[in-house]
C-alpha cells in the first residue's frame, strides 16, 4: 500500500506524527473527566403538587387524575406513573429515548396551564422538572462536637458550611439534615382561651398585624433626603409575649395571658444518627455536567481551610464519598489493562523468541490506547467503568493486526530480503486481510449504537472506544510497525550459541515444534473423522445453549461498592418513639454482626429537603447506610454481609428490613429484581391477587423476599362535619378546618428576625391539649356572635383507616409485587 511505502520512506516524518499524536493523547487523558457511569439524560419528567391536609384518595380524585389526563397527551410520552400520598401528588412521565427533554418540559407546563382553573385554589402550583441522575448525593459529611449541641451544630452547618461548600466549582447544592431547628412556639392554653373568650384565630391575627415593617415614604429638606421606615418588627421574645390580642372591659388581653411563648425548636418528625448517636449531616449534590471525582478532589483540597474556619470543638467527618468507589474501579481497570499489555508482550516473546519483534508489536497496544484518549476527549466522553471496560476488552484485539504484519515481514526477512523491502512487501501481502478483519470486528460492535433504550445509551461509549482503538491499531499496523521493522528488526544476531538466552530460545522452539506436531495430528484426525467432529460440535453447541438459558441474567453484575443499604418499614401508624426503639435494635445487630462497618448512617421519619417529596412522609419508615472497610481489609463481601443480616433481621418483631442495591437505585430508583404488576380500579381485589402471588412464589427456589406495594392502612381520625349546624351558626367548613389545623398541626403566622436570621413563629395548642380524641373534640370554635362551642357540637369524630399511597400507571390503579432474588 502507498501509505506503507511512504511511512517506510519518510520514517522521521511519521515518527514525529506519532510522537505528536501520543503527546496529544496524554494531554487529553489529563483532561478526561472520571465518573462511575456514562453521563445519561434520562427521559423522565416529574410533576409535584402539594395539597396539605388532603388524603390519598382525595388527592387522586381532585389533583392527580386531572393532571394525568392533560399531561398524557404530550408528544412522545410512553408511560405515566403517579403516586397519590397524604397531601402530595407525584407524577412521573417517561418519554421515548432521544426526545428533546427541554421542549418536553415546556409542553408539560403548557398543558398544565390549561387546567389551572380546574384545580383546587388552595393547592400549591405544580412543580415541573426533568429527572437527572446527578441529583443523587455524591457525599455525606457528618458534624460532631463534644462542646456544641445539636441546635448549634445545625446552625453552624447551615450558616458556615453550606455557603462554603456551595462555592466549590461543580457543587450544585448542599443542605443540612438532622439536628434541631430554632422556632418560636406560641403554645395556646385552651382553658385560658375560653376564660378570656378569645379564639385561636385572633391570636394568629394579632401576631401577624404586630410584626410588620412597612416603608413610609420619604421627606427632604434643602440639603438632605430622609426615608421613613416604621420599625414594627419584633426585637425580642418579650415583645411577642406582650402583644395585645384584644381589649375587653378596659383590660388588655395579651399573648402571655392565653399562651406560653417558648423560644425552642421545631417538633422533630425525623431522626438522623451516625453510629447510633444523634448527628447533623451535610448532604452534597453536584451539578449535572460536573465530574464527581474532580468535585470531590477539589472539596478535599479545600476541606482543611474550611475546617480551620469552623468554631473550636467542631469535627467534620466524611460518611459517604462516591468518588472512592469510582477511583477504585478506575484503578482496577487501569491495572487490568497494564497487566494485559505485559502478558501480551510475554506471549509474543514466547512464540517469536525475538525481543525486538516483541517490543515492536507490544508498542502498538499503548500507542493505540493513548491516541484513543484524544478521540474520546474530542467526542466528549468520560473515563468510566463502561468506556474503560471497552479499552480493556480491546487490548487483546489491538495486537492482532500488528502480529500479522510483523509475522509477514519476519518471514520475508528470513528469506534474505533487505529490511525495507521486506517491510514493504510483507505489509502489502496482508494489508487487505487485516483491513477486512478489522472491519468485520467493528461491524459486530457498531449495531449496539442503534439499540434503543437504556442499554444502547449506556454501552455507547464502550462501542465508540473499541471502534476508535481498532481503527487506530489498523493505522499503526500499516505504518508504524513496518517503519520500526525496517529500522530495528534484526535476524540471526545471536552468534553465541552457548548463551543462556539462546539455549532458552532453542528449548522454547522445541516446545513449540512439539505443540505444532500435536496440532497436526489432531488436524489429520479431524479431517479423517469429519462426521464425528461435526456431531460433537453440534452436541456441544446444543448443550451450551441449554446451559445459557439455565444461568439466568442480570442487567448489572453484583458490585461491591463498600456500601450496604437497608430500608426499614414498620406497621403504618407506628409512632416515632416506637420506631426509634426498633432502629436501636437494628443498629445493635449491625454493631454485633458487622465488625467490618466503619460508619452506620441512620435516617428515619419524614424526609428533609428536596427529597422529602419522594419519601412517604411516614414516621414508620427509614433507611440505614453501612459504610464498610475496604475490600482488602475484610473477609466477607458486601453481598455476604447482606445475606447474614437478612437472617438476623427476620427475628425482629413488626419490622421489615429490605436490602437495596445502590447500582439499581442509581439507574432505576430501587425496586426488586422481579416486579409483578396488577392493574384494576378496585384496590381490594388487586391487593388480594398480589397476596396470592406472594403465597405462590414463596416455595420457588432462589426467592429471598417479596413485598406487596399496598401497605397496611394507617389509622386516622375522621371529622364528619354537620353542615346544617355550621350554616346555622354562621360558620363555614373552611373556618372549621383552619381552626383544627392551627390547633393541632400549628400555623406559621409570621417570622422573627434576629442577627440576620429568620425563624418561624408557630401558633398551636399545648402538647398536652392535643394528645387524644377527647382533646380534638374539645377544640373551641368561636362563632360570629362571639359564642364558643366545642368541635363535638358541630362534628362527629370516628376512628378509621386510610391508605398511605395510591399508585397509578397509564391512568389505571396498580398494585405491585417486588421480588428479591438471593445472590
Amino acid at each position: 500500500m502507498q501509505i506503507t511505502k511512504t511511512a517506510i520512506k519518510r520514517g522521521v516524518t511519521f515518527l514525529m506524527i506519532y510522537i505528536v499524536a501520543v503527546g496529544f493523547g496524554l494531554f487529553s487523558l489529563g483532561r478526561l473527566r472520571i465518573d462511575l457511569f456514562p453521563s445519561l439524560d434520562f427521559p423522565i419528567i416529574a410533576v409535584i403538587a402539594q395539597y396539605t391536609g388532603v388524603g390519598p384518595f382525595d388527592i387522586e380524585t381532585v389533583v392527580t387524575r386531572p393532571m394525568e389526563e392533560t399531561v398524557a397527551s404530550v408528544q412522545n410520552v410512553k408511560t405515566v406513573n403517579s403516586f397519590s400520598r397524604q397531601g402530595l401528588s407525584l407524577i412521573l412521565l417517561e418519554f421515548a429515548w432521544g426526545s428533546d427533554m427541554d421542549q418536553a418540559e415546556i409542553d408539560v407546563r403548557n398543558n398544565l396551564d390549561f387546567i389551572e382553573d380546574y384545580l383546587p385554589e388552595d393547592m400549591s402550583e405544580p412543580l415541573v422538572f426533568a429527572f437527572d441522575p446527578s441529583m443523587q448525593p455524591i457525599g455525606f459529611l457528618g458534624l460532631g462536637s463534644k462542646v456544641h449541641g445539636l441546635a448549634e451544630l445545625r446552625r453552624i452547618s447551615e450558616r458556615d458550611l453550606e455557603p462554603r461548600i456551595e462555592r466549590i466549582p461543580g457543587v450544585a447544592a448542599a443542605y443540612t439534615s438532622g439536628g434541631l431547628q430554632r422556632e418560636i412556639k406560641i403554645l395556646v392554653d385552651p382553658v385560658r382561651l375560653k376564660a378570656h373568650n378569645v379564639s385561636i384565630q385572633q391570636v394568629e391575627t394579632a401576631l401577624r398585624m404586630n410584626n410588620l415593617q412597612l416603608p413610609s415614604g420619604w421627606i427632604d429638606d434643602r440639603q438632605q433626603e430622609f426615608t421613613i421606615q416604621t420599625q414594627g418588627e419584633y426585637r425580642n421574645v418579650e415583645e411577642i409575649e406582650n402583644t395585645s390580642v384584644m381589649v375587653m372591659g378596659g383590660s388588655v388581653i395579651r399573648i402571655k395571658d392565653v399562651a406560653t411563648v417558648v423560644d425552642g425548636f421545631v417538633e422533630q418528625r425525623s431522626h438522623v444518627w451516625t453510629n447510633d448517636k444523634p448527628a447533623v449531616i451535610l448532604i452534597i449534590q453536584k451539578q449535572s455536567d460536573a465530574n464527581t471525582v474532580s468535585v470531590v478532589r477539589e472539596m478535599n483540597r479545600r476541606m482543611p481551610s474550611i475546617i480551620s474556619e469552623l468554631p473550636r470543638g467542631v469535627e467534620l467527618e466524611t460518611i459517604y464519598d462516591q468518588s472512592q468507589f469510582i477511583n477504585r474501579s478506575m484503578s482496577n481497570l487501569g491495572n487490568t489493562a497494564i497487566q494485559a499489555i505485559l502478558l501480551a508482550f510475554l506471549v509474543l516473546l514466547f512464540f517469536l523468541r525475538n525481543i525486538r519483534s516483541s517490543v515492536i508489536v507490544a508498542l502498538s497496544i499503548p500507542i493505540s490506547m493513548i491516541v484513543t484518549f484524544a478521540v474520546m476527549d474530542q467526542a466528549g466522553l468520560t473515563l468510566n467503568i463502561i468506556s474503560m471496560a471497552g479499552l480493556a476488552l480491546a487490548v487483546g484485539l489491538l495486537v492482532d493486526n500488528s502480529i500479522v504484519v510483523l509475522e509477514s515481514i519476519f518471514r520475508h526477512r528470513e528469506q534474505g530480503k533487505e529490511p525495507r523491502e521486506a517491510a514493504d512487501i510483507g505489509t502489502r501481502e496482508v494489508a487487505m486481510a487485516i483491513t477486512a478483519s478489522t472491519l468485520t470486528t467493528v461491524s459486530v460492535f457498531v449495531p449496539v449504537l442503534f439499540v434503543p433504550g437504556l442499554a444502547g445509551e449506556l454501552f455507547k461509549e464502550m462501542v465508540i472506544t473499541i471502534c476508535f482503538s481498532l481503527g487506530v491499531s489498523l493505522v499503526v499496523a500499516l505504518t508504524l510497525v513496518p517503519l520500526l521493522a525496517s529500522r530495528f528488526l534484526k535476524i540471526g544476531q545471536n552468534a553465541d550459541k552457548k548463551s543462556f538466552l539462546k539455549r532458552l530460545a532453542n528449548r522454547i522452539g522445541g516446545w513449540i515444534n512439539r505443540l505444532q506436531n500435536v496440532y497436526l495430528k489432531g488436524l489429520d484426525w479431524s479431517l479423517k473423522w469429519r462426521k464425528t467432529v461435526l456431531i460433537l460440535t453440534a452436541v456441544t453447541f446444543i448443550v451450551s445453549i441449554g446451559i445459557l438459558f439455565t444461568r439466568g441474567g442480570e442487567f448489572f453484575p453484583e458490585s461491591d461498592q463498600g456500601i450496604v443499604q437497608l430500608a426499614i418499614d414498620r406497621s403504618p401508624g407506628t409512632s416515632l418513639a416506637a420506631m426509634e426503639e426498633s432502629v436501636h435494635a437494628i443498629d445493635q445487630i449491625i454493631h454485633e454482626d458487622v465488625p467490618e462497618a466503619e460508619m452506620v448512617y441512620t435516617n428515619f421519619g419524614q424526609g428533609e429537603g428536596m427529597f422529602a417529596a419522594f419519601s412517604s412522609g411516614a414516621s414508620s419508615q427509614g433507611e440505614i447506610m453501612i459504610r464498610l472497610k475496604s475490600r482488602s481489609e475484610r473477609k466477607r463481601s458486601a453481598e455476604q454481609i447482606q445475606n447474614d443480616l437478612r437472617k438476623r433481621f427476620d427475628l425482629i418483631p413488626d419490622v421489615e428490613v429490605r436490602l437495596e442495591d445502590r447500582g439499581e437505585q442509581t439507574f432505576f430508583g430501587g425496586g426488586g429484581d422481579i416486579v409483578v404488576e396488577i392493574f384494576g380500579h378496585d384496590l381490594a381485589v388487586a391487593e388480594a391477587l398480589a397476596n396470592d402471588v406472594v403465597k405462590r412464589i414463596e416455595s420457588i427456589r432462589g426467592v429471598a423476599s417479596s413485598e406487596v406495594s399496598v401497605e397496611e392502612a394507617a389509622p386516622e381520625l375522621k371529622i364528619h362535619l354537620d353542615r346544617q349546624r355550621i350554616a346555622d351558626l354562621g360558620l363555614s367548613t373552611a373556618q372549621i378546618g383552619q381552626v383544627v389545623s392551627t390547633s393541632v398541626l400549628g400555623s406559621v403566622v409570621t417570622r422573627y428576625r434576629e442577627g440576620g436570621d429568620e425563624y418561624d413563629v408557630r401558633v398551636q395548642l399545648r402538647k398536652d391539649a392535643r394528645k387524644n380524641t377527647a382533646d380534638i373534640e374539645n377544640i373551641m370554635i368561636v362563632t360570629p356572635m362571639g359564642r364558643q362551642i366545642p368541635l363535638r357540637a358541630i362534628a362527629n369524630i370516628e376512628r378509621g383507616k386510610a391508605p398511605t399511597e395510591v399508585v397509578r400507571e397509564d391512568q389505571e390503579r396498580k398494585v405491585s409485587v417486588s421480588i428479591d432474588v438471593a445472590g
